[in-house]
């Protein structure tokens, strides 16, 4: 009897090794999250935007809507009739309360309120040059509150009168102005009179 040879070793079983899957990319892992982004950043913008827009101009917050007046003419804004302006520089500033190197400039504008009245709020003088503004300085130059010569309209008055506006600027500023007066009634409209210097 033969023997039979030795069994041979089983072959050596060698796993098989799988490469490491590529990991998705960080785009594809977010791709919810980018288009979300895309869709929603732009509402969000325009969205805030707006909001603060209205909030600014909305309601009748603050007038953008210029009606320019040349020099010498009038205008017809909310139901009353603005105008002409006149004013310019004050000369003789004895027993007013005026700082060195600054002057005084006034201007008048009349105002026919028609039937119903109307109320504006204090003028503004406008440096066309550079868009710098200066507000009233009545008060602080010692001129008080005269009722036949106010600074700005009040609804309850219905006949013609005059708005009296001083402003202090200081020397260096040469013209021309604007005087701007925004009537309430008037929505985001208001006058712009040219004030040559």
């Amino acid at each position: 009897m033969t023997i039979p040879p030795p069994p041979a070793p089983a072959p050596e079983v060698v796993p098989v090794v799988e490469p490491p899957a590529k990991p998705r990319s960080w785009w594809r892992r977010n791709r919810l999250a980018l288009v979300a982004l895309a869709v929603l950043a732009p509402g969000t913008a325009i969205g805030i935007g707006w909001h603060e827009w209205h909030q600014y101009y909305g309601f009748d917050a603050r007038p953008f809507v210029p009606v320019v007046v040349e020099d010498g003419d009038t205008a017809e804004l909310a139901g009353a009739t603005w105008g002409p302006v006149r004013g310019g520089e004050l000369e003789d500033l004895s027993g007013f309360d005026v700082p060195d190197g600054a002057t005084v400039i006034a201007a008048g504008i009349p105002v026919d309120p028609g039937p119903d009245g109307v109320s504006c709020t204090t003028p503004v003088l406008v440096h066309q040059a550079t868009g710098r503004e200066w507000q009233t300085a009545r008060t602080e130059m010692g001129l008080l509150f005269d009722s036949e010569e106010p600074e700005y309209c009040v609804s309850d008055e219905k006949g013609e009168y005059e708005l009296i506006v001083p402003f202090v600027v200081p020397d260096d500023v040469e013209g021309p102005f604007w005087v701007d007066v925004w009537p309430q009634e008037a929505g985001g409209s208001f006058l712009r009179f040219t004030l040559e210097d």
